[in-house]
């Protein structure tokens, strides 16, 4: 498989169908499971495989969110997945494992080349953007192309979203404990006047320490709460004026 780190061996090879097992024979190794699709590595639907990569990601926000179901390439998929040919089961070279072939394309074009099983590879990126390798059906691998472009731009917006919010969540937190330990004081400033004006002189101001409540309702288009529940506990505050008893 072309992969931009060279110096990794990415080779991938077909490998041959065993003979159909009688009571006399035993063929080592043919009834192997896949990994990825807890199957025979040969007993495999590529094309329905396909068929539901591509019916989820027109149902996901964030791969319509990238645009790329508008393009010409994408309209054209259905057309091109009917006209591959199944792989069966393709061999990793450098480790020898055996997977069910598309299963095993999309997991390397979508995430990078690691075997699934010892790890093998490194992770390296594919390179989605060659040609065809000269043994894989060229449709089956611009169909995979298709689909990884997909994927891998909507796993990108979503770990955007994902640390967007996580940034929301934390601005939250920090102001909600500069809420928490700011000295918030409610100042009753009384007045002899019934209508006081700004050059009104005070008789009496009674200042209140609050402290703020754990059930602030928090906005959830905002960063910051948008409403702070103060409370001041059971005071009872007594203010005795002669002027006004008398």
């Amino acid at each position: 498989m072309p992969c931009l780190d060279i110096s990794v061996d990415t080779r991938l090879r077909i490998e041959t169908k065993p003979r159909r097992l009688n009571e006399q024979e035993n063929t080592p190794h043919a009834n192997d499971d896949c990994v990825l699709t807890l199957a025979g590595c040969w007993k495999h639907d590529d094309h329905q495989f396909m068929y539901s990569k591509i019916d989820l990601l027109e149902n996901d926000s964030y791969a319509i969110a990238t645009k790329i179901m508008a393009t010409k390439s994408w309209t054209n998929l259905l057309s091109i997945v009917q006209q591959t040919s199944s792989i069966g089961c393709l061999g990793v070279v450098g480790c020898g494992h055996k997977f069910s072939g598309v299963p095993l394309l999309y997991t390397f074009m979508t995430t990078g080349f690691k075997c699934p099983i010892c790890r093998y590879g490194g992770n390296v990126e594919v390179d989605i953007t060659a040609a065809a390798p000269r043994e894989l059906c060229p449709h089956v691998w611009t169909s995979m192309c298709t689909i990884a472009n997909v994927v891998r731009k909507r796993d990108v917006l979503e770990k955007i979203n994902e640390q967007r919010v996580m940034a929301v969540q934390m601005s939250r937190q920090a102001i909600s404990v500069i809420y928490q330990t700011m000295p918030w004081v409610i100042l009753f400033v009384l007045y002899k006047e019934t209508h006081p004006t700004m050059a009104s002189t005070p008789y009496a101001q009674i200042p209140i320490k609050m402290s703020v409540n754990g059930g602030s309702v928090v906005d959830e288009s905002s960063s910051t709460p948008g409403n702070i529940n103060l409370s001041a506990g059971s005071i009872i505050y007594m203010y005795v004026c002669k002027d006004v008893c008398m």
